[in-house]
C-alpha cells in the first residue's frame, strides 16, 4: 500500500507549500504538487496520478475536496472510480475521512452538493453585480492583452519554448495564452 498526497493551486501568485506541509502528517511516500486550475481534472500530474500511478490498496490523500476540482459531479465520479479501483481518497479538511468507504461517500456526496449549491450562488451575485456595474456605466470588463505580449508569446513558441514557460515568463495565465493564440 503506497500513501500519495495531492496538492494544487491554480495561479502562480498562490503558495502550493503550506498544502504541501498540511498533508505531511500523513507520511506520504510520495508528495505530488502542481500549479494547475482546477476547472478541469485533465492535469498533467493529477491526470498522470490517477491513470497510470495509483494501484488497489493505495491511498490518496488532498486537503480539500476542492484540490480535486470544482464540479461536484466530476469530483463524485472519480471518487466512484476510485472506489471502483479499490484506492481509497482521504479529505484532510473532512477529518481525514475515506470518502470512499458508505459513509464517506454519503457525507462527501452531501457536502459536494452543499459546495457546488454555494458556487451557483456565488456566481449569480456576481453577475447580478456585472449587471449592475455594466448599468451604471462602471463596468469595463477585463484588460485586453497588449498585441506586443502576444507577438513575443509566438516568437519564443516558434523558438521552441513550451506554452507553460511562455505564460510563465510573461506573467499571464496558460489559459490566456491558449486564448490568444487560439484567437491569431
Amino acid at each position: 500500500m503506497t500513501v500519495y498526497t495531492y496538492s494544487r493551486v491554480s495561479t502562480e501568485s498562490q503558495n502550493v507549500q503550506q498544502q504541501v506541509q498540511l498533508l505531511e502528517k500523513y507520511n506520504p511516500d510520495y508528495s505530488i504538487s502542481e500549479k494547475f486550475t482546477g476547472t478541469t481534472l485533465d492535469r498533467p500530474k493529477f491526470d498522470k496520478l490517477i491513470k497510470k500511478t495509483l494501484k488497489p490498496g493505495d491511498s490518496l490523500i488532498v486537503q480539500d475536496v476542492s484540490r480535486l476540482g470544482r464540479k461536484a459531479s466530476a469530483v463524485l465520479a472519480l471518487a466512484e472510480d476510485l472506489q471502483d479501483r479499490n484506492i481509497k481518497l482521504i479529505v484532510d479538511n473532512l477529518g481525514g475521512l475515506d470518502v470512499t468507504s458508505s459513509a464517506g461517500k454519503l457525507i462527501f456526496t452531501i457536502l459536494s452538493g452543499i459546495a457546488a449549491a454555494s458556487r451557483e450562488t456565488m456566481l449569480e451575485r456576481q453577475k447580478i453585480g456585472i449587471n449592475r456595474a455594466k448599468a451604471e456605466g462602471r463596468y469595463k470588463g477585463r484588460k485586453a492583452l497588449d498585441p506586443a505580449v502576444i507577438k513575443t508569446a509566438k516568437s519564443l513558441l516558434a523558438q521552441g519554448m513550451k506554452k507553460k514557460d511562455v505564460a510563465s515568463q510573461l506573467k499571464i495565465g496558460e489559459s490566456t495564452l491558449y486564448k490568444y493564440l487560439a484567437m491569431n
